[in-house]
Formats: structure tokens, C-alpha cells, sequence
């Protein structure tokens, strides 16, 4: 597991959050923690990039739309880049797609949280 934050401009508000290997119970706590510390460091216009996330369990989905709901309520935007198609079947059966931004490229993903 290995989750990383890259600010896309300097002194910027936007950031790509890397999300690799497996959310569920037993790194949901820390998951939450790491979505919370991207907050915390001023972010809140947000791509979630997934490419290399492998899970993602039911409270994996909660922390991700508490973030959605966040970045919204603070001004921001967080979208959803380059999901495998395994966690993009969860998104689909939980409707989130209906509600979250998806996108298959990152730049595109990066221009929509402009």
C-alpha cells in the first residue's frame, strides 16, 4: 500500500492523490487519516488517482465520498481518474458514478479540477 500526494502547482489548492493496493478494514483508519492529511495540507480541489488500486472496500466508498462531500463544501472539486475495471464495477453496482467525475486519462482528470 502506498498512497501519495503530488501537488500539481505550487501553492496551488490542486493535487493528484495516488491510491495503490487495497483499502478495506484492515487500512480503513489509516486511508481516512491520509484523506483527512490531504485536507490539512490545503488541498480540496482533488483528483483521486486509482489506477494501481487493486480493492476498495464498502468503508473505502464511504471515506471517498465524505471527501467528495468535503471538497464541495470547502469551494474544491475531487474526481476520479483511471480506475481498474474491478473497482470501476464497484463505483457502477453503488451508483457513484451518477455522482462523481470519472476519467479515464489523468490530464483530463487534472483539466476538470481546474
Amino acid at each position: 500500500m502506498a498512497w501519495r500526494v503530488n501537488e500539481i502547482e505550487p501553492g496551488s489548492a490542486k493535487a493528484v492523490v495516488e491510491l495503490e493496493g487495497i483499502v478495506d478494514s484492515t487500512n480503513l483508519e489509516d486511508f481516512f487519516a491520509f484523506i483527512n492529511s490531504v485536507f490539512k495540507q490545503g488541498f480540496n480541489r482533488i483528483v483521486l488517482d486509482m489506477e494501481f488500486t487493486s480493492y476498495l472496500s464498502s468503508g473505502g466508498l464511504s471515506v471517498i465520498i465524505d471527501a467528495y462531500e468535503r471538497a464541495a463544501k470547502e469551494g474544491g472539486k475531487l474526481v476520479i481518474a483511471r480506475v481498474s475495471d474491478v473497482v470501476q464495477d464497484l463505483f457502477g453496482v453503488v451508483q457513484f458514478d451518477q455522482i462523481i467525475e470519472f476519467y479515464a486519462d489523468l490530464d483530463e482528470a487534472i483539466a476538470a479540477i481546474h
